[in-house]
């Protein structure tokens, strides 16, 4: 009777053991989780003041960029043309990733909604400068930026 009494307190402990081992693994689980949410929070911001930084810095893509707004793409030569494609494409690869890290849950969906928004706002130069969404997008986030209203 002592062995069999032994083993069952063993089983027992050993059983206490393994649910204190996955209360342990979900906190770190959870800790994890909430690490790669704030990681991606703070990549997106990065990546939009890197590209305000970038444009503000710049001595050409500012004026194009005004060029554009008051008399429209036709207005570029060759060579701003190709700097501003150049400009929405990388600006386009941002809000892909952006998607992303909507798609894993790892960007709230105001900041998601606020991205649709701006390459809403966009489009009409984005088409002129005859940048395929679908190029830099999966066809259902394409589809929600031509349907999002500004």
């Amino acid at each position: 009777m002592g062995i069999d009494r032994l083993n069952r307190w063993l089983t027992l402990a050993a059983n206490i053991g393994v649910l204190i081992g996955l209360i342990f693994l979900v906190v770190e689980v959870r800790h994890a989780i909430s690490l790669s949410e704030s990681q991606a929070f703070r990549n997106r911001g990065t990546e939009i003041q890197e590209a305000y930084l970038a444009l503000a810095l710049s001595v050409d893509l500012a004026p194009i960029m005004a060029k554009t707004k008051d008399e429209g793409v036709s207005s570029l030569n060759s060579a701003e043309f190709i700097r501003l494609a150049a400009w929405f494409n990388a600006m386009l690869l941002r809000m892909q990733n952006q998607f992303n890290d909507y798609q894993l849950g790892y960007l709230d969906e105001a900041s998601y909604l606020s991205m649709l928004r701006a390459a809403a706002e966009n489009l009409p130069i984005i088409q002129q400068l005859e940048i395929n969404l679908t190029a830099n997008f999966d066809p259902v986030t394409a589809d929600m930026i031509n349907s999002t209203e500004v």
